[in-house]
C-alpha cells in the first residue's frame, strides 16, 4: 500500500482526508507542524508522495508555504512527489516555484475528483519507482559488463553517470553524490557525455 504525507495546518480537514484516502492509501497525518520548515523533512520519513496545503502560514502560527515545503524535501530527495491541495488554487499555480502539480481541495470532496486524485498519486509513485528500478537496472548491467573485462563504450559511461547521478538525488543526504563526483572532475565528464551524444548524431546520420 502505499505511503502517503498529508500535511494541514486546519485540523478539520484531517478527519476529511483520512475519510476519503485511508481505505486506499497507508496515511500519516501529523497532528502539528514544525515551527521550523527543514524540520518537516524528519516526518517525511519512508513516506512515498507528500500531499500539503499551500497555506500553511495561513494562521499566523508558521511562517512557511505548502511549496517552502516542498524546495525542503527536493534539496533531500530532488524527485520525491509533491502534490499542492488547497481551497486557494489560483493562488498557488500564481506564486508556487517548486510543486508541479496543484489542485483544489475539491479534490477531496467531490467524488468523481477523489477517484482522479487517487490514480493521479499512484501514477506518480509508480513512476518514481519506475525511474529508480530502471536506472538501478542499468547500472548493474553495466557493472556486469565492467566484471567481464569489458570496457564501456563512451555512450554507456555517460548512462552509467547520468544514472548514478540520478540515484544520487534521491537521498541527497549520502555520501553517494559526493564519491561520484569524485572519479573525475566535473569537466572530464561533461566532455565525456559530450563526445557520447556527438557519436550518437552521428551513427543517426
Amino acid at each position: 500500500m502505499i505511503k502517503v504525507l498529508y500535511l494541514d495546518e486546519e485540523q478539520g480537514w484531517h478527519s476529511t482526508v483520512y475519510e476519503k484516502l485511508s481505505g486506499r492509501f497507508e496515511l500519516e497525518i501529523p497532528e502539528s507542524l514544525p515551527h521550523n520548515v527543514e524540520d518537516v523533512w524528519p516526518i517525511v520519513g519512508d513516506s512515498q508522495i507528500v500531499i500539503a496545503d499551500y497555506r500553511l502560514n495561513g494562521d499566523g502560527v508558521l511562517s512557511y508555504t505548502g511549496d517552502d515545503v516542498a524546495k525542503v524535501i527536493h534539496k533531500h530527495n530532488k524527485h520525491l512527489p509533491v502534490f499542492i491541495i488547497t481551497s486557494f488554487e489560483d493562488n498557488a499555480i500564481q506564486e508556487c516555484t517548486e510543486t508541479q502539480i496543484i489542485r483544489g481541495k475539491e479534490m477531496f470532496t467531490t467524488p468523481a475528483l477523489l477517484g482522479k486524485l487517487c490514480l493521479m498519486i499512484e501514477a506518480a509513485v509508480n513512476r518514481y519507482d519506475n525511474q529508480k528500478r530502471d536506472r538501478e537496472t542499468r547500472i548493474q548491467k553495466l557493472l556486469t559488463k565492467i566484471k567481464a573485462g569489458d570496457t564501456l563504450t563512451p555512450i554507456e559511461e555517460a548512462e552509467r553517470f547520468d544514472a548514478e547521478l540520478y540515484l544520487s538525488e534521491l537521498d541527497m543526504d549520502s555520501a553517494l553524490r559526493a564519491n561520484l563526483m569524485t572519479q573525475g572532475s566535473f569537466n572530464e565528464i561533461k566532455e565525456l557525455i559530450s563526445l557520447a551524444k556527438k557519436i550518437v548524431d552521428n551513427h543517426q546520420h
